[in-house]
């Protein structure tokens, strides 16, 4: 992912180092282009103010000709005609044109933020839009971020370092604890701390948005994101008689399961899309982008195509074990499946992410793991390998009575 034009845009200094540091941290360590844009001055300090602001850009890697000003009046923001107009003859006097705009959410009390982000977007066309909370003004229980930035070590230093070039702010940061506020977003996306990010987007950018995506560092977007690369994803899953009728609807709540975590994490438009396997329906999906192999190969055409040609590392037998076919032998647990992320058989640059399983209990743990990744500890490895690797696979076993997953074995696959 290369060549993001990114513009921060905040109300006022310090806004943005408090609510995207770690994002405009990572985004200058991928090389993306990053700008700034601070609305309003402070009467009585404004030049104090304007001199922190063009040092904490600079921790965070923005050089000076890179943060702008628009001049306008502390508390006194409006989304008018003129202001638009004034916002819209500095950007173009500075020739920037992003494609993501980084500003305020409207989930905050403070009305410059939320004039802030309403000015953002009656500027800006052909625009994605992240959007952050400043904590002490956040309202938590509006805020809904899909895209989370991890606050590394490294990145925090950095922030910090941002932060601290505020001397005039100091007592009003300080009012609340910004890193409680950053360790509750990161339980969201299963990190230890992170910032959190609303997104929205005009008509027609939805690329911009999905390469957006590539900044986050939940789990799910990490094992996701390389697969979603044509914006669109079909479940295709296997024929229902091939699990035990006796056995709990474990395939169908699974496939909820992993439905509702692209409802609550991917931005708009929604990706994913669903069919049964064996149908001519199915095998155009295959052909023309990603795919979720979802059953093993009697069930699923698209398993058993890549089965058939050596790409998968396991398979589930007719009389319901995980096979290693690398050896020909037999893994020893009853509830076991396996997970793989590899190159689909049908079109180049396409991925399928297949899972089986010898029990609906395995079935529906997979298809969780898929879901929340983050969640199950013992799949650290295999993700690590997912996150440095387009295509890797894992065979896992599950204990029906409390969920719990091991992983038996890695490979890094085809």
């Amino acid at each position: 992912m290369t060549g993001l034009r990114i513009l921060a845009v905040g109300a006022h200094p310090d806004d943005i180092e408090i609510g995207a540091g770690a994002l405009i941290a990572k985004a200058r360590e991928l090389g993306h282009p990053v700008a700034f844009l601070i609305l309003t001055d402070e009467d009585g300090c404004g030049d104090r103010r304007r001199a922190e602001a063009v040092r904490a850009a600079a921790e965070l890697g923005v050089a000076r000709r890179h943060v702008l000003f628009a001049g306008l009046r502390d508390g006194h923001l409006r989304a008018d005609a003129a202001v638009v107009d004034r916002i819209r003859r500095l950007l173009r006097q500075h020739r920037i044109a992003p494609d993501v705009v980084v500003t305020h959410t409207q989930a905050d009390s403070h009305n410059d933020h939320v004039e802030a982000n309403r000015i953002a977007h009656a500027v800006f066309r052909d625009t994605a839009f992240l959007h952050f909370s400043v904590h002490i003004s956040a309202e938590p229980d509006r805020f809904s971020p899909r895209v989370f930035v991890h606050v590394t070590p490294q990145r925090l230093a950095r922030k910090d370092q941002a932060l601290r070039c505020y001397a005039t702010q100091q007592p009003r940061m300080d009012r609340l604890d910004l890193a409680t506020y950053e360790a509750g977003l990161g339980r969201l996306a299963r990190l230890a701390r992170a910032e959190g990010f609303e997104t929205s987007v005009q008509y027609g950018t939805a690329d911009a948005l999905r390469k957006s995506v590539g900044l986050s560092d939940s789990p799910f977007h990490r094992f996701w994101q390389p697969v979603v690369a044509d914006g669109t994803l079909t479940l295709l899953y296997g024929a229902e008689h091939r699990l035990d009728p006796h056995e709990p609807p474990h395939w169908r709540v699974a496939q909820d399961v992993l439905r509702q975590a692209f409802i609550d994490c991917w931005p708009p438009p929604y990706p994913l899309r669903e069919t049964y396997a064996n149908t001519d329906e199915a095998l155009a999906a295959a052909s023309a982008g990603s795919v979720i192999a979802m059953g093993d190969a009697a069930s699923n055409q698209i398993t058993a195509k890549l089965s058939g040609s050596g790409r998968l590392a396991w398979e589930v037998t007719t009389d319901g074990r995980l096979s290693d076919l690398r050896t020909g032998s037999p893994l020893p647990h009853p509830h076991a499946g396996y997970v793989a992320r590899v190159a689909g058989p049908f079109l180049d640059g396409a991925t399928v992410v297949a899972t089986a399983a010898t029990t609906g209990a395995a079935a529906r743990a997979g298809m969780e793991l898929l879901a929340d990744p983050g969640r199950f500890a013992a799949a650290a490895g295999p993700l690590g390998v997912l996150d440095h690797r387009p295509t890797a696979q894992f065979a896992y076993a599950t204990d029906p009575a409390t969920g719990a997953l091991d992983i038996l074995d890695v490979t890094e696959g085809n």
